[in-house]
């Protein structure tokens, strides 16, 4: 593991402020290679619920709406709210196919009690610091019976890398987000017991993870790092020979390893009290 002794302690500073802001240039492309990374399977996951027509859904850091999109498609008689702190990145209203897009920052603004069907958040709470309160907030917007699917990234599959600068840099990148913005990389492995807090029941889990290369993956852990290039090399005493030869394996085709795993859990709310 990358020695993390001299990183500084947390600062204020918020996803989307300074880094991964909505306002770079690339970071369009680096969410939309994430997309395409993960889509697939969050769409699996999404799926083997029993999805219907009518359901009011809510998307929460819904970045460029790939998710939002999907489940208007199969919910058309229902209603879909996708939110994030920025919409910039969002379609426009004539891209959108049926779905609304709401500026909404989840750690302070709400929704009435009994809103939504399903409700799914994907690489959203880790980087929240009252992660476990806004998670406990947000089901409590479910309708009773409703669902809340949380996707959330996991720094597990980088820890055992085979790969020394690759498992260096990579994991000086989760430190470096960790300094920066507060996001927790080991958070998610807790998920089950996050929700099971919340009062949800049915809960499972399960964890999938993409590899570096050529593909999205690959282009997505290229543009983050490029972003951390200075937190990298003033606070974790990463050289700018280590970065380019790091930046060139994970997009190129020497390296195949494993990137960021997602760790999906679900759960439940309880349906409504029969009255006798």
């Amino acid at each position: 593991m990358t020695d993390t002794s001299s990183a500084p302690a947390p600062s204020e500073e918020v996803y989307g402020e300074h880094v991964f802001s909505h306002l770079r240039p690339d970071e369009a492309e680096r969410l939309e290679a994430l997309a395409h990374a993960l889509d697939e399977n969050t769409f699996q996951r999404l799926g083997r619920l029993p999805l219907r027509e009518d359901w009011h859904c809510l998307e929460i850091g819904a970045g460029l709406g790939t998710t939002a999109r999907w489940l208007a498609a199969r919910c058309p008689r229902g209603r879909v709210v996708a939110t994030d702190i920025d919409t910039r990145l969002f379609p426009d209203l004539d891209g959108r196919n049926g779905w609304e897009a709401r500026e909404h920052d989840v750690t302070r603004d709400e929704f009435p009690t009994g809103s939504f069907d399903l409700i799914h958040a994907r690489w959203v709470f880790s980087h929240l610091r009252s992660r476990d309160a806004d998670l406990a907030r947000v089901a409590r917007w479910l309708k009773p019976g409703g669902w809340l699917v949380v996707e959330d990234l996991a720094q597990f599959p980088l820890e055992s890398s085979p790969n020394p600068l690759y498992r260096k840099v990579s994991l000086a990148m989760c430190a470096a987000v960790q300094a920066r913005i507060g996001t927790d990389c080991t958070w998610a492995r807790d998920l089950p017991r996050v929700l099971a807090a919340a009062g949800l029941t049915a809960v499972g889990m399960e964890a999938s993870a993409s590899s570096v290369g050529p593909g999205p993956m690959g282009r997505f852990w290229r543009l983050s790092a490029e972003q951390l290039r200075s937190d990298l090399q003033d606070l974790f005493r990463i050289t700018p020979a280590e970065l380019d030869r790091f930046l060139t394996q994970v997009s190129g085709g020497e390296l195949t390893d494993l990137c960021l795993g997602t760790v999906a859990a679900w759960g439940r709310a309880p349906a409504q009290p029969v009255v006798a």
